[in-house]
């Protein structure tokens, strides 16, 4: 069968999943901006995106492509990919799709909007085009709070305020990160940020599929906790520290699910708790965790995602199919099969080298994706976002809670033996 992956870009972070539809015996055709994918054996062909399309323009564009090559359905992992993906396999013929509620996931704004109509838990808000907009809707709240753009992930351009001075400081840097990464916003919306209330609690994140409108949890991952001002993110840990915690967010996961209506897709959810310890919605999306989250969460919990997606993307409407999807599937472990976690390598200063290095002798070495090449500069933040040389991925057996704090300084010591060389900047 053959299947259109559409990666605009960032298809190098996801090895993983476009190594499992290579064993679903998938012919895979991608449509990128990526110039060097043309090059890339893993696919049959290569459709180049011009630069010049967006939105319906875009959507008809990979369609048409699509027909050309005899592909009935497409697929994305990248973020900025799954409302305009959403929109080619209706073009496609599929009744299944729901870019509306694809929409909805790539817009912080709309999201806030979407909990509140359906009573779903999450932080007071209020939308702003921009500095002095931000500057009057700031009355409404108490300091400290959250600025964030209205789109982005990872944490880019997220800071805790305290005062009017950094209030203003923080809504100049997301106008600047709007001009920069205008991509990524939603264009049907003038609001570029959120000033949002602070939930002072634990932070962690839920991964799912949807299929054929059940969710399915596949793991919730523990994350470093971040006090602000900045909010750069660091150690995705598996499996949960309070387990115990899960059907509370399963609940509220499913509650996001119905609200939206879909029928097939990835989930994931951000939560965190609020001063009294219950777990409010961060943001949500109709798609997983990126990067090596994949291959961690399937590797503790044994539940594969990505296949599971995939076959109900190419069963599309299909009852009898539909079915069928779970059959000789692997279903979620009761109990962790693994420790995992994600350490990203930030450093400072212009990079000279990269790549693993002796962390590749660790028999708990998983892999190590570089982020950054020779002679890119990296920075912190607020002076830079998400500038990181490298996101490595480390695995160790489970036996207790105790692994889980084991794991974490296990990716610690492997960061250190990384062959990452930063010289100071110019």
């Amino acid at each position: 069968m053959k299947i259109l992956l559409i990666m605009r870009n960032t298809y190098a972070w996801h090895r993983e999943h476009i190594e499992t539809l290579e064993r679903m015996g998938l012919e895979i055709h991608l449509a990128t901006r990526v110039a060097q994918a043309a090059d890339d054996g893993r696919f049959a062909n290569v459709v180049p995106i011009p630069e010049a399309l967006e939105g319906a323009e875009l959507a008809e564009f990979c369609a048409t492509a699509a027909r050309r090559l005899g592909i009935a359905s497409a697929i994305t992992f990248y973020d900025s990919d799954i409302a305009v993906t959403s929109r080619v396999n209706q073009l496609l013929g599929h009744a299944w799709p729901r870019p509306e509620a694809d929409l909805i996931s790539r817009d912080k704004q709309l999201q806030r909007s979407f909990l509140e109509r359906h009573g779903l838990p999450g932080p007071k808000f209020a939308g702003v085009t921009g500095v002095e907009a931000g500057l009057a809707a700031a009355e409404a709240f108490t300091y400290p709070f959250i600025v964030k753009p209205s789109a982005l992930a990872a944490s880019i351009g997220v800071s805790l305020v305290r005062d009017r001075a950094e209030l203003e400081r923080a809504l100049t840097d997301v106008a600047r990160l709007a001009e920069e990464w205008g991509g990524y916003f939603p264009s049907d919306g003038p609001e570029i940020a959120l000033l949002e209330e602070f939930l002072p609690g634990k932070e962690v994140t839920l991964d799912g599929v949807v299929l054929d409108g059940a969710f399915h949890l596949v793991g919730v991952t523990n994350k470093m906790q971040m006090p602000g001002p900045y909010f750069e993110e660091d150690f995705y840990t598996l499996p949960f520290r309070t387990p115990e915690e899960e059907p509370e967010l399963v609940a509220v996961a499913e509650g996001i699910v119905a609200g939206l209506g879909v029928r097939h897709c990835l989930f994931n959810a951000e939560f965190r708790q609020d001063s009294e310890g219950r777990y409010r919605v961060v943001e949500f999306a109709t798609r997983m965790s990126g990067g090596q989250n994949y291959r961690n969460l399937r590797e503790v919990h044994g539940i594969d995602a990505v296949r599971l997606y995939a076959k109900a993307v190419l069963a599309g409407d299909d009852a009898s199919a539909l079915g069928a999807l779970l059959d000789g599937e692997v279903l979620r472990a009761a109990a962790p099969r693994a420790a995992t976690c994600i350490k990203f390598a930030y450093r400072t200063g212009t990079l000279v080298r990269n790549n693993p290095g002796d962390a590749t002798h660790s028999p708990h070495f998983r892999s190590y994706i570089p982020a950054s090449k020779p002679g890119d500069r990296l920075r912190r933040a607020p002076e830079g976002w998400y500038e990181i040389a490298g996101s490595l991925a480390v695995a160790a057996p489970y036996r207790s809670a105790a692994d889980i704090d084991r794991v974490e300084r296990i990716a610690a010591d492997l960061d250190e033996r990384l062959d990452v060389v930063v010289v100071p900047a110019a």
